[in-house]
């Protein structure tokens, strides 16, 4: 597949659901950074590495865009960055000694937790070289960052292949062959951009009517559609704007994971992927099934030695609605839910999570068609709204979920073999992100953490680590 088969969204203005989520940044304890930790068997060659981005930034645009906000009647607008300097988003870092990794994961939890400049495009690189010797030393990694407004996490990885390669050294890349720099964005007057927005927002009406107008032609012929499509709109709004509040997953969630904060930790772990699809198997589920029914019991331990019952979790897990082959934009739905807590067994628990999920998976693809209708009234909020509303809906939620699948076999950046690769999920306000991603046989989890919800992150990975050993073995 060619490079411009998988270009970024190329649209000139964000979607009304990036949009929303660029307007939660704003307050930091919502933001939708993301990204990966990349392991490496040695320091990756910075100057390759360098090269291999200013080739992606020439062919996918949107990683030399940055926001334009307009009037607030209208999404903000994508412009290019007449500034541009590859410099300001790929760095390079030494690993302070002993260069292992808890320093790892410091300097990545230091770099998700940080604001993104203002004023440039939302992503950043760290080319990191550590030790080669030295026990438990890492040799080299790099750090990707990216705000989700750009991206979702399946468009991240597509968005990997251009600084990511199947050997260590393949053939030389001819630069003289790469697309030119992009010319800059023209300058708009205010009179210019609020005309602009004016516009945009006429048009977008004009296009729902038609599509309205084309639905309603058709009722005349078959009177049971009328009826139909009405209630699924009203059904469909309803549970969106639902899931949005929060008002849809009944107790507010954990007490012991009330407290929130901009404060953050990474905690990273891995397992043989087998390990997962035995467990899959042994308490017959999904994959899915199993990776979410383990932060469940993980979760549950966490609480029962605090002497905690909080009687049921609220647990966000993101499916992907994707259709496309493009490196970037956003097609998912989150999907929230209620699942009640069974110290009985491990396997009631499960039973109760491939439950309470299934139930909500069915709706996924009906909500993922109108997220748009209601990303675009929440972005009708004025901005101190925006994030009370954002806060409280996150606070009924526990934790959020997502399961990414990478290359089956091992790849190169820069030079360097990457060992493992973490994913990290956003927060978006809730008590940790727990996102798991597939990579050559072995499934690798990033444990995103709000270190006013939990205490000792370092004993939540441990149980969730133990969850999923424990649930290979099959039920007792």
């Amino acid at each position: 597949m060619s490079a411009d088969d998988r270009e970024l969204h190329s649209g000139e203005r964000m979607t009304e659901l990036e949009a929303m989520m660029w307007a939660a940044e704003r307050d930091p304890m919502l933001s939708s950074a993301m990204g990966s930790v990349f392991v490496l068997d040695q320091a990756p060659d910075f100057e390759r590495f360098t090269a291999s981005m200013e080739r992606a930034s020439r062919t996918l645009l949107r990683l030399r865009e940055r926001v334009e906000e307009g009037f607030g009647i209208a999404p903000p607008r994508w412009v290019i960055d007449a500034d541009f300097d590859i410099a300001d988003h790929v760095i390079s870092v030494k690993l302070p000694k002993p260069a292992g990794r808890e320093e790892l994961l410091d300097l990545a939890s230091e770099l998700f937790s940080e604001p993104f400049e203002p004023g440039k495009p939302l992503w950043k690189f760290m080319a990191v070289k550590g030790r080669r010797n030295g026990k438990n030393a890492i040799a080299g990694a790099i750090l990707m960052k990216l705000h989700h407004s750009v991206s979702d996490g399946i468009g991240a990885l597509r968005l990997a292949e251009m600084y990511l390669d199947l050997e260590r050294d393949p053939a030389p890349v001819d630069d003289a062959a790469a697309p030119p720099a992009p010319t800059p964005s023209e300058e708009r007057s205010p009179l210019t951009g609020a005309l602009d927005d004016v516009d945009h927002v006429v048009r977008s009406q004009l296009a729902r009517a038609r599509t309205a107008a084309a639905e309603v032609s058709l009722w005349g012929a078959d009177p049971d559609r009328a009826k139909s499509t009405m209630k699924s709109v009203a059904d469909l709004s309803g549970s969106l704007l639902q899931q949005f509040m929060g008002s849809d997953l009944g107790d507010a969630g954990s007490e012991l994971w009330a407290n929130r904060s901009a404060g953050r930790r990474l905690e990273v772990f891995e397992l043989p992927l087998d390990t997962l699809k035995a467990a899959a198997a042994g308490y017959g589920g999904t994959i899915n099934d199993a990776f979410v029914a383990g932060s469940v019991l993980a979760a549950n331990g966490y609480h029962e030695a605090r002497s905690a019952d909080p009687g049921t979790f609220n647990v966000s897990f993101i499916m992907s609605t994707r259709e496309d082959e493009k490196a970037g934009g956003n097609a998912f739905a989150p999907v929230p839910f209620t699942v009640p807590v069974d110290r009985t067994s491990d396997h009631r628990q499960f039973e109760l999570v491939k439950a309470a999920m299934h139930e909500k998976r069915e709706a996924a693809g009906l909500m993922s068609d109108a997220v748009s209708l209601t990303a675009s009234l929440v972005n009708g909020l004025p901005p101190a709204l925006l994030s009370r509303t954002g806060r409280s809906r996150s606070a009924r939620i526990d934790w959020g979920t997502s399961n990414l699948r990478g290359a089956p076999f091992s790849i190169y950046s820069a030079g360097a073999k990457i060992e493992h690769m973490y994913p990290v999920g956003p927060t978006g306000g809730t008590a940790f992100n727990l996102t798991a991603m597939s990579y050559n046989g072995v499934m690798h989890f990033g444990v995103y953490i709000d270190t006013a919800s939990i205490d000792d992150p370092a004993e939540l990975r441990d149980r969730l680590q133990a969850a999923y050993e424990s649930m290979a073995a099959g039920p007792g």
